[in-house]
């Protein structure tokens, strides 16, 4: 939360905020209230990534309350694929009536910094609505590893010839760039193995095929609790509730070091203010509510929410934090 609070003390960004701000005058200069009635139909929420997956099941949570209080369906509309962009280009490219909600995660931020071209614009085409989750990522290493520690996989690593192994669900992913970080950080070289998928990648993890790997805390939790896979660190700012004992990898040595997760929702550029500020209004709601919260934490997150404006200086300081470490990789991928 320390976070969220800095966030409303600095300036905002003029190239995000113009999708959040265009839409102000749209109700004056049309006549009425466009939020008037709304809404009186279905509304589709576009989803960055497969059905059943972590993003489709926080929106059908929220989803499940706004149809509540609406008595109006959220219908999600999963279209998974090239981390992301699928979704946001066909919810970019959505009639901006407020009958299109687009689902956004960590890749949003990133894909800006390594696809060579984009078919649509990441700082005009979408209007923020709020976040709904953080989640962070969690450094695991098989259990045949010797080390139990940050600082030990660390030693180990650097002893290692030619380096450990480490897997991610692809290159250009969020736990490819944030393996990357962290190993450039800690000054050790290794083997990068590419996975489709993350259960793949975690059962080789788990067979001690691989070594390590970063994954997201609702994925990781399961496999830790149950003695699977052995937990590292954890790559947010501080310790989590969800895993008291588990240092962050700051802590441990990597100074700095922060790799989270985030999910929240948007709708297309020049939305009217007015359906904007109604669909936050009901969203905080929502997301404010115990059942929902232990909802969420239940899936490895941590509840959050914010002002448009607010996810909308969020998601400006993602890229600016992902950017140079895309910019190290060297990666530039094809859509």
């Amino acid at each position: 939360m320390k976070r969220m609070r800095a966030l409303i003390h600095r300036s905002t960004a003029a190239t995000l905020v113009v999708a959040c701000a265009a839409t102000s005058a749209w109700p004056q200069a049309r006549g009425g209230d466009p939020a008037q009635g709304y809404p009186n139909k279905p509304i589709r929420w576009i989803i960055d990534f497969g059905a059943g997956g972590l993003s489709d099941t926080l929106a059908r949570t929220v989803a499940q309350k706004l149809t509540e209080a609406w008595s109006q369906p959220i219908v999600n509309d999963a279209r998974p694929g090239a981390n992301g962009t699928i979704a946001y280009d066909l919810g970019s490219k959505a009639p901006p009536d407020g009958y299109t909600l687009i689902f956004l995660s960590t890749p949003f931020s990133i894909n800006v910094s390594i696809y060579t071209k984009l078919p649509y614009d990441t700082r005009k085409d979408f209007a923020a609505i709020s976040l709904i989750a953080l989640y962070p990522n969690i450094l695991v290493a098989n259990l045949k590893l010797p080390a139990k520690s940050v600082s030990e996989l660390i030693a180990y690593a650097k002893a290692k010839p030619g380096g450990p192994t480490w897997a991610t669900v692809g290159v250009g992913s969020s736990p490819f760039l944030a393996t990357d970080l962290f190993r450039r950080q800690a000054g050790f070289d290794g083997i990068h193995v590419p996975y489709n998928a993350s259960p793949v990648a975690l059962t080789d993890l788990m067979g001690g095929r691989i070594e390590f790997m970063f994954v997201n805390m609702p994925t990781a939790i399961p496999l830790i609790q149950s003695g699977k896979i052995r937990a590292l660190g954890i790559a947010s700012p501080s310790r989590s509730n969800l895993l008291p004992d588990l240092p962050t990898i700051a802590e441990s040595g990597v100074a700095g070091f922060q790799s989270v997760g985030y999910t929240g929702a948007a709708v297309p550029a020049k939305t009217p203010r007015a359906i904007i500020d109604k669909l936050n209004a009901e969203m905080v709601r929502a997301l404010k509510m115990p059942d929902v919260q232990e909802r969420i934490k239940s899936l490895g997150g941590e509840p959050r929410w914010s002002t448009p404006r607010e996810f909308t200086q969020f998601l400006e300081d993602e890229i600016a934090r992902w950017a140079p470490v895309a910019r190290a990789t060297g990666v530039k991928l094809e859509r």
